[in-house]
């Protein structure tokens, strides 16, 4: 991966996170209506990320996790810098934002009954097995944790593992984490497919051109000809209105996901057959793109609790585009302050993971005694 192309997938995954906080902004009790439109584009950011995921994972395998153990400890440290914080203030944000303005969490967007059965399924990553879904109170963007945490898993059963036991480890976590989560892994194999053509022999900047901008304009013409609702309503008619949102939950719009997931792995293959071209475009902007990028992870798991704590603390007025804007700024900066402390210390999450995994190998190994002199 070029410089460049490095460059420009920190600015998809920058832009994906404000997507996301922009698609939970536009609910009526932030700000009252305005934003409406964007409700539905929630789903298309989440399938970018998990494209970008696939992509950088395989890279990493690549170029740098040669081994399991450096596999694991990497991915962990990656997920628990970020993820316990959010699970921890997830608690204490709804919890205190609660107790002033209790209506404000009446809604299927907070969950709060067995508060420790919730952490649990989070910390593990298992509140997303089969036809569950259990959410982190108000953090509903934790759901895509528990798909991508067993993406990794396969991923690395598929690498790492050799034989009969990688048929057995592959089977058994297909088996442990079921349909639903499975739907959505050919998106994020998408990824992987992507980083394999660009390690591959380059490609020409004039086809590099039309898979650049061929996946935008069928994406603007899948968005406007309404063929999402379309294919959305058609698994309604194969598989039953409740199965799908009920059951499928997070999966719902899988049909949409595999086109959307297409066109994102297609835009970054002709991005990077034209990367050397337009890398004076990009360089002078590099440093905030990179500084804003590294927040990315903690913009997306901070803000929808942030959001809902800001919005019952203070005076803001969902109907006032200004009080919308301050709200909008005021969680963007929270979280950016946030990733400072946690996203960008993941080193130490990484020597962390790396001293509990040393001493459960060395729980788990067997003591040799020596023979006592005779």
């Amino acid at each position: 991966m070029n410089r460049t192309t490095s460059l420009y997938l920190d600015l998809v995954r920058f832009s994906a996170a404000v997507l996301v906080v922009l698609t939970h902004l536009a609910y009526s009790r932030f700000s009252g209506g305005m934003l409406t439109p964007l409700r539905t584009y929630g789903n298309d950011a989440v399938m970018i990320f998990f494209v970008l995921s696939g992509y950088v994972i395989a890279y990493t395998v690549a170029e740098r996790d040669r081994d399991f153990r450096t596999y694991v400890i990497n991915r962990f440290a990656r997920l628990y810098s970020v993820a316990i914080p959010a699970i921890i203030l997830t608690f204490l944000l709804d919890h205190i934002g609660r107790q002033i303005d209790p209506v404000l969490y009446e809604g299927f967007w907070y969950q709060g009954n067995a508060p420790l059965s919730r952490m649990l399924a989070a910390v593990t990553f298992t509140n997303e097995l089969w036809f569950n879904s259990v959410r982190l109170f108000t953090n509903g963007p934790y759901w895509s944790l528990g798909y991508e945490f067993w993406y990794y898993m396969l991923f690395a059963a598929a690498v790492y593992a050799r034989g009969r036991r990688r048929a057995i480890l592959l089977l058994g976590i297909c088996v442990l984490v079921g349909p639903k989560i499975l739907l959505l892994l050919p998106v994020w194999l998408l990824g992987v497919w992507v980083h394999r053509v660009n390690s591959g022999p380059a490609l020409s900047w004039r086809l590099g051109v039309v898979l650049f901008v061929v996946p935008v304009a069928l994406y603007a013409a899948f968005r406007y000809s309404g063929m999402r609702d379309t294919l959305l309503h058609w698994s309604y008619a194969q598989f039953g209105r409740s199965f799908v949102e009920g059951d499928l939950k997070w999966s719902n719009e899988f049909l949409a996901a595999y086109f959307i997931g297409l066109m994102v792995a297609c835009n970054f293959i002709g991005f990077h057959a034209i990367s050397l071209k337009v890398a004076p475009l990009l360089a002078p902007f590099e440093k905030p793109i990179r500084d804003w990028a590294g927040c990315t992870f903690s913009i997306y798991l901070f803000h929808y609790p942030l959001l809902q704590f800001f919005k019952a603390v203070l005076p803001l007025d969902a109907q006032s585009p200004a009080s919308v804007v301050a709200l909008l700024a005021l969680t963007i900066l929270a979280c950016r302050l946030l990733g400072s402390v946690t996203e960008k210390r993941k080193d130490f999450a990484r020597r962390l993971v790396a001293r509990c995994a040393n001493f459960l190998i060395k729980c788990a190994t067997p003591s040799r005694r020596m023979p006592a002199d005779p």
